[in-house]
């Protein structure tokens, strides 16, 4: 089943200002971040009608930003466990999104977060459907739709 055009940047534009009053910047460069920087990625998959699954990567410190305003703490407060919970409620929201434009039934995983330097986020039997770049604050944020290749 073809998906139909997703307004990734529109979603997360959305879900930043509702959520955490930041906005987000188009990018025009290619949407990859440097080796050494250390980058938390959220993942949800979506199956069903649809397959596929959506990313939302941002470096670190801006992840440390958002978990801090999401849970009301200082940045001195915010450890990884909410890092990683901001992350994956930022993936969790954005593939809520996708999945509300998708057609059929579909059900939406647990997110999944990772955190590290120079990996490479891959899901088996999927392709990149749309790869967007933006930035907040003058950081980046890649949010990926990966769309299930058939057999």
């Amino acid at each position: 089943m073809d998906a139909p055009v997703v307004e990734l940047d529109r979603i997360a534009s959305d879900i930043w200002t509702a959520m955490l009053g930041l906005t987000l910047e188009p990018y025009h460069d290619a949407p990859v971040f440097p080796p050494d920087q250390r980058v938390a990625t959220g993942i949800v998959q979506i199956t069903g009608d649809f397959e596929g699954a959506v990313t939302v990567q941002l470096a670190e410190t801006k992840a440390r930003e958002v978990a801090a305003i999401m849970f009301a703490m200082g940045p001195d407060e915010i450890g990884e466990e909410e890092v990683s919970d901001a992350v994956g409620e930022l993936a969790n929201m954005t593939g809520g999104n996708v999945k509300s434009t998708l057609c059929g039934v579909c059900q939406l995983s647990l997110p999944s977060v990772t955190s590290g330097r120079d990996y490479h986020v891959s899901v088996p039997g999927t392709a990149v459907r749309d790869r967007i770049g933006m930035t907040c604050g003058g950081e980046l944020v890649v949010i990926t739709m990966l769309l299930r290749q058939d057999a």
